[in-house]
């Protein structure tokens, strides 16, 4: 086999490789084959798609690739010389809608080289391209899951190429990345593709139902009756209709994202049911204090009243009472649109993670919660979804538009990347997060533990969310 070709990354080699290719070139939302590994270094492409909504706080990196239709590509970052070496697939971000593993934001060479480690990011179907279809079956929703799986096959028979070890794959990504992380490692058919999952920002989000799936593909298509419709209209004219959509379901929920269909089942998201699937031999979770922040972030204040958050909380909650009171003692002079903030928080993420900890450890998986509770200068971004992963990459100026980083000194980006880091990749090497130097505190639904990062400051809390409950 011809060695692979390097980008320039110090003592890294940085490359881009195709790995599945549309079983009917006329059809855009073919299935995609395993395309066999060649060693020619192609332009780093992205799916087609619109600058995304949390752009205000992370900058546009995603929009600054070239787009195709045809952008089943992975990029892969290994140390030179690296023989049998851990592995991380990281599945991107944004929406079910934006995102690109071949964004700069993913440039990780210290990553990389501190431990050894073989870095895969991957592109998907994204928007309509992704979860719409010829036929409307809700099965055509999975597009963007059934490339992952392809793209996880080749890893599987060409990462040792590399230098990387193929029994040895933790398949990791945030937001909708963390979704499909999560989805995967509960399908059969991907048993034996990855050992472990550090899951960054899952958001609570069942699969769609077969009838929300079809008001939403419905609504798509009639945008582009008389102008080709979904397979033959122009892609620009497609991502004009998902803008629609996008409008239309504003608060409403997800506008695209795959519905239940096969083995992705509606029970996805109920964990006490799907933990007993998954096929991981442990867990990582990562949440940040204040993730619905970035959602809110463009919001004015005078858009929520406190009938309207007291509403949401009536809705969402077991005891909104209790939750009230939770919210009143963090934050005591809270405005309305801080509160709900914080119960969107609670529901999406902080409790869903609580619960999937306490499912999977029942389920005999071992399982390790983290939080960033560290705080972004930018006013009213608080701790936001995608805060992270700067931290994480820990390439500050690959982010260098990144409003969210405005004004953090360099001394505790570095604190808080380093402590980071060190969690994730003793995971990533070993099953076990590393904090301070040691193994970190497996979690135990008898005496729960959360491992806080704020800064330099790095310790291991009860949560103080206990006892609240989400309604699902």
């Amino acid at each position: 086999m011809t060695e692979a070709p390097a980008r320039s990354n110090s003592g890294c080699l940085d490359s881009v490789f195709r790995y599945g290719e549309r079983t009917d070139a006329s059809s855009r939302f073919s299935d995609v084959t395993l395309r066999a590994f060649d060693t020619v270094a192609e332009q780093p492409l992205a799916f087609p798609q619109r600058p995304g909504g949390l752009n205000p706080l992370v900058g546009g990196a995603n929009t600054e690739i070239a787009q195709s239709e045809d952008a089943f590509q992975l990029r892969v970052q290994a140390p030179l010389g690296a023989k049998n070496a851990p592995v991380v697939v990281f599945v991107p971000g944004g929406g079910f809608m934006t995102g690109s593993g071949n964004a700069r934001w993913f440039t990780s060479p210290e990553l990389v080289e501190r431990a050894g480690v073989v870095l895969v990011t991957v592109n998907y179907r994204i928007g309509a391209l992704g979860h719409l279809g010829s036929t409307g079956q809700p099965a055509e929703s999975q597009g963007g899951l059934r490339d992952l799986i392809v793209a996880l096959r080749w890893v599987n028979e060409h990462i040792a190429e590399f230098g990387g070890n193929p029994n040895q794959v933790t398949l990791s990504g945030d937001s909708a990345g963390a979704w499909y992380a999560f989805a995967l490692s509960a399908l059969e058919e991907t048993r034996g593709l990855f050992t472990r999952a550090a899951l960054i920002s899952l958001p609570w989000e069942p699969p769609l139902a077969a009838g929300a799936y079809a008001e939403r593909r419905d609504l798509v298509a009639s945008e582009l009756d008389g102008i080709g419709g979904l397979d033959g209209a122009a892609i620009e004219q497609v991502l004009a209709a998902q803008s629609a959509l996008s409008q239309a379901y504003a608060g409403r929920g997800m506008a695209l994202m795959p519905a239940a269909a096969g083995e992705v089942t509606g029970d996805l998201h109920d964990y006490t049911s799907v933990a007993s699937r998954l096929h991981i031999s442990e867990l990582a979770l990562l949440s940040t204090s204040e993730e619905a922040a970035a959602f809110l972030f463009p919001a004015p204040d005078q858009a929520f009243s406190p009938e309207s958050v007291g509403g949401f909380i009536g809705a969402k909650f077991d005891d909104p009472a209790k939750v009230s009171e939770w919210i009143a003692q963090k934050r005591p002079d809270a405005t309305p649109k801080q509160r709900m903030i914080e119960a969107m928080t609670l529901h999406q993420f902080r409790l869903a993670n609580l619960e999937l900890a306490e499912a999977t450890t029942a389920a005999g998986i071992p399982t390790y919660v983290a939080s960033l509770s560290l705080q972004s200068p930018l006013p009213g971004a608080l701790s936001p979804h995608c805060f992270p992963l700067p931290f994480l990459f820990g390439d500050r100026e690959v982010w260098h538009d990144a409003p969210m980083l405005d004004g953090l000194d360099d001394a505790v980006f570095d604190q808080t990347s380093r402590a980071l880091q060190d969690w994730f990749l003793g995971f990533v090497t070993s099953g076990i997060p590393s904090v301070k130097g040691e193994g970190g505190e497996r979690f135990d639904p008898l005496h729960p533990a959360r491992v806080e990062f704020d800064g330099d400051a790095v310790r291991s809390e009860t949560p103080s969310e206990l006892g609240l409950v989400a309604r699902r």
